[in-house]
C-alpha cells in the first residue's frame, strides 16, 4: 500500500503500529538499495542520493498475503486499514 501522507496526520510508523494493534501483520519490505550498508560502504552512497526511492520508502506498507489467507482474513485486513486511515485523515 502506498500511503498518501499528505492526506493523513500520521506517519508510516504510526500507521504501522496502529495496524499491528488491530492484529494486522503489516510490514515494511522495501528499503532503498542505496541505503543498504554494503552499498553505503562500498559505493559511498548516502541519504539524499535517490530522493524518489527515499520518498517511496516513507510511504510504503506491505499488507499480509499468504497462501492460507481466507476471504475473511482479507476482509479483516481491509476493514482495519480503512479504520486506521479514517482515524488519521486530514
Amino acid at each position: 500500500v502506498r500511503l498518501r501522507l499528505d492526506r493523513l496526520t500520521a506517519d508510516r510508523g504510526t500507521l504501522f503500529r496502529a495496524l499491528r494493534a488491530e492484529g494486522i501483520g503489516v510490514n515494511v519490505h522495501y528499503f532503498p538499495v542505496h541505503l543498504q550498508p554494503l552499498y553505503r560502504e562500498r559505493c559511498g552512497t548516502a541519504p539524499g542520493d535517490c530522493p524518489q526511492a527515499e520518498a517511496a520508502y516513507e510511504r510504503l506498507l506491505t499488507l499480509p498475503l499468504f497462501s492460507s489467507m481466507t476471504a475473511a482474513d482479507a476482509a479483516d485486513t481491509i476493514a482495519a486499514l480503512r479504520k486506521t486511515l479514517r482515524w488519521w485523515r486530514r
